[in-house]
């Protein structure tokens, strides 16, 4: 059996606009140490993250816990929203999660994020087949994966875990076979 643990990452300030270097919060520091503690038990064999920076910090204290080095990989990253930041977000997520072919001009549909992250994650079964691996991701990108292997995960179960900063899931494979997903909140 594979184990991959997918975390949303923690809390972000969004302050910072740009995607790619947009830090944890000192809540977010902090809730990344939890979920450090959260692992402390469980055997780790590979750590791998989405590039950018808050996802990085989240899953750091859980990788010097276990002494692993963070391998980044692009494909569990964000989707692109637009080039520009959007002040309709929400009227952009509930279209997005409605109709997984929308994307704005210069963004990506949740399909495209989906097929990357499930080709990334198939990568990591054949490459770490019966290890346990944990990825650093985002509430959209974790949120394709799990419509992938669940198939009913929609708006309506994506709102009720949206403010979930972490986010864990874990998804347990037989060979490429999801046989089971549970997930775990730091926080009540």
């Amino acid at each position: 059996m594979t184990t991959i643990y997918f975390v949303r990452h923690a809390e972000p300030d969004l302050n910072q606009k740009d995607e790619l270097q947009r830090p944890l919060t000192p809540k977010g520091r902090s809730d990344s140490i939890k979920l450090s503690d959260f692992f402390r038990d469980e055997p780790i064999d590979y750590v791998y993250s989405s590039p950018y920076r808050r996802a990085i910090e989240t899953v750091k204290p859980l990788a010097d816990r276990h002494s692993k080095t963070i391998y980044l990989e692009k494909d569990f990253r964000e989707r692109k929203i637009d080039d520009e930041w959007i002040s309709d977000y929400e009227d952009f997520l509930q279209r997005q999660w409605t109709d997984f072919l929308y994307r704005r001009r210069n963004g990506e549909c949740l399909q495209t994020v989906q097929d990357r992250t499930i080709a990334a994650t198939n990568m990591l079964l054949l490459k770490h087949m019966n290890r346990k691996v944990v990825v650093g991701t985002h509430e959209n990108a974790l949120g394709t994966v799990l419509r992938y292997y669940t198939k009913n995960f929609g708006i309506k179960e994506f709102m009720r875990v949206r403010n979930l900063k972490p986010w864990i899931v874990r998804f347990t494979f037989n060979g490429v076979e999801c046989v089971n997903v549970e997930d775990f909140c730091l926080d009540p």
